[in-house]
C-alpha cells in the first residue's frame, strides 16, 4: 500500500512539474522588431506630370507698343538622379533633372493702324539641380527643395508687314523652388509628388530689319523685346535606390 501511494505521489509531481514547464514557454520567442527606413543613398528614376508655362513679350520702348502675355498649358516627361543622407528624422540631399516639354504657342496683336503681328513662345526641354531638405517619418519624407533652372527657350517677334523681328533661342538660367512628398513602397522603390516654380532671367532681343539684316535697327530708333518666363509644373515620380 505504501508503495502505490509512493508511486501516486511521484507521477503526481511529475505531472505538475511538466506543466510548469510548459507554462514557462507557452509561446515561440518573439521576433525581432523591424527597423525604421533609412533615406540615405544615391537613387535614379523618371518622373512624368504636367505644367503652366507663362511668358510676356514686351515692347519697352513702344515701337509698335507690343505687349502680349502667354499662360499655355504643357506635358512633360523627365528622368533624375540624387542622394540623400539621414540623421536622425532629418534628410539633406542633392537632385538633377532633365525633362522634355512641349510648349510651342502663337499668338497674334493688332495695332492701332488696323494691322497684325505674331509672337511666339516655344520651350522644348528644360533641367533642374537642386537641394533638398526635409522630414522622414519613417517610409514618408515630407521635404522643401530649392536650387538653379535652366531652359530651352524661343521667342519670336514678328511686327505687321514682317519688316522688323526679334528672336531668341538659348538656354536660360533660373531660380527653382518647390516640394514634394514621397513614400518608400519597398526597400529599393519610392513613389513621390513635387511641385516646381521654376523663374527664367528676362532677355532682350534687338528689332531688326528682316529685308536687311546688316541696316540699322528699326531705322535708328532704339527698339527691343524683352522677353520674361516663369513655369509651374506638377509631377509624380518612381526612383529606385541603390544598395538598401
Amino acid at each position: 500500500m505504501k508503495k502505490l501511494l509512493l508511486a501516486a505521489v511521484i507521477a503526481a509531481a511529475t505531472s505538475v512539474s511538466a506543466q510548469a514547464a510548459d507554462m514557462a514557454t507557452p509561446y515561440k520567442s518573439v521576433p525581432m522588431a523591424q527597423t525604421a527606413y533609412d533615406w540615405t543613398g544615391f537613387y535614379i528614376g523618371g518622373n512624368a506630370g504636367g505644367g503652366i508655362a507663362n511668358s510676356e513679350h514686351l515692347d519697352p520702348d513702344c515701337f509698335d507698343c507690343v505687349n502680349t502675355k502667354f499662360q499655355e498649358a504643357f506635358g512633360m516627361v523627365g528622368i533624375g538622379a540624387g542622394y540623400n543622407y539621414q540623421f536622425g528624422h532629418t534628410v539633406l540631399g542633392i537632385e538633377g533633372d532633365y525633362n522634355w516639354a512641349n510648349v510651342d504657342k502663337t499668338k497674334a496683336f493688332a495695332l492701332g493702324s488696323g494691322t497684325t503681328g505674331t509672337t511666339q513662345f516655344r520651350m522644348s526641354e528644360f533641367a533642374t539641380l537642386r537641394a533638398r531638405g526635409g522630414l522622414a517619418l519613417d517610409r514618408t519624407l515630407i521635404y522643401a527643395t530649392a536650387g538653379v533652372a535652366f531652359g530651352h527657350i524661343q521667342n519670336t517677334t514678328t511686327l505687321p508687314g514682317g519688316f522688323f523681328q526679334a528672336s531668341e533661342d538659348k538656354w536660360k538660367t533660373g531660380l527653382a523652388v518647390g516640394g514634394g512628398v514621397e513614400f518608400a513602397l519597398a526597400q529599393n522603390w519610392t513613389l513621390k509628388g513635387e511641385y516646381l516654380l521654376m523663374q527664367f532671367q528676362n532677355s532682350e532681343a534687338p528689332l531688326l530689319r528682316v529685308s536687311n539684316p546688316l541696316a540699322p535697327s528699326c531705322l535708328s530708333v532704339s527698339c527691343r523685346m524683352n522677353y520674361s518666363e516663369s513655369v509651374q509644373t506638377a509631377r509624380i515620380g518612381l526612383n529606385y535606390r541603390f544598395g538598401y
